[in-house]
């Protein structure tokens, strides 16, 4: 029984340490952040739509909304044709050329194309992708009560509604506190996540994706022990030590003399030779750039 007290009070231990090494432990981030410049937020108009009047109100609205929420707000209104796939690419990569990889903030794609059917998509970053993954199909939802179906006429003043409606919807999903609890990019191999008040973008998994693990692995490492235990018991018979002197008589050993002679001594030298040689190596790296865009959230919606 002792045996097994300390099988598992050693797996416990061992867990104990796991846990406080993955949890304490700071792990790699690429978490950039918002920059505070509020007037980088705007909106593209791609179709000509607007006058110069309502791009210079909807600028104004969307700038406001983001000091407001503290991220990068861009909204573009597309009026070239991109497949589904090529959308989602676009727009991630826009976004980034406009307020770099890994900041706070969103791009809102509003398909204009004609294409049939019409193809909408939100791209989130940072901490974006927290405050919206979970609610942005109700975001979708919502805009298609205001934005034209695929193929029929539209006015201006319809779009200029829709792009104000969406801008309070990131208010309303941004107060309401249902926030993802983590996000794994995929693509990247990344998880976004708060770790107390600080948000991280790392390749190490969150606490909440470790737990399962750690469980897991105690429960095998007791199981383990007790079927180990009970084996052992069952296939052996454990004896008290026995004193070996109890083999010997005192009258049957005798130690009459003791020497440490050597019978004959060598002593050989051999003169070692050594030689000296020197080389160096380089290493060569090869020159070239390598994009490498930062984590994204978000996704497309027919219309």
């Amino acid at each position: 029984m002792k045996r097994l007290l300390s099988l598992i009070m050693t797996a416990i231990m061992c867990l104990c340490m796991l846990m406080a090494l993955t949890g304490c432990s700071e792990p790699p981030n690429n978490y950039v952040g918002w920059n505070g410049n509020y007037q980088d937020s705007f909106l593209h108009d791609d179709k000509n739509l607007f006058s110069d009047t309502q791009r210079q109100e909807l600028d104004e609205m969307i700038q406001q909304k983001a000091k407001e929420l503290e991220m990068n707000i861009l909204i573009y209104v597309n009026g070239t044709y991109r497949s589904d796939y090529e959308t989602k690419d676009f727009c991630d990569c826009t976004y980034e050329a406009f307020f770099q990889p890994d900041t706070d903030g969103l791009m809102y794609y509003l398909d204009l194309s004609s294409k049939v059917p019409a193809y909408d998509y939100i791209s989130t970053s940072g901490k974006a992708i927290l405050l919206y993954e979970e609610n942005r199909e109700s975001i979708f939802s919502h805009m298609d009560l205001y934005l034209p179906s695929s193929g029929s006429s539209y006015e201006s003043d319809q779009i200029y509604d829709a792009v104000v409606e969406f801008l309070n919807q990131l208010s309303v999903y941004a107060n309401n506190g249902n926030t993802s609890h983590y996000y794994h990019d995929e693509s990247k191999g990344t998880y976004i996540y708060y770790k107390g008040d600080k948000l991280y973008v790392t390749t190490r998994k969150p606490l909440i994706l470790l737990l399962p693990i750690w469980f897991a692995s105690a429960i095998i490492g007791l199981v383990t022990a007790l079927i180990t235990f009970l084996i052992s018991k069952r296939h052996y018979t454990f004896k008290a030590k026995t004193n070996p002197s109890v083999y010997l008589s005192k009258d049957a050993v005798n130690f009459t003399q003791k020497s440490d002679n050597h019978i004959r001594t060598y002593q050989t030298r051999h003169r070692i030779s050594s030689s000296s040689s020197g080389g160096g190596g380089h290493r060569s790296g090869g020159g070239g750039g390598h994009h490498s865009s930062g984590s994204h959230g978000g996704g497309g919606h027919h219309r």
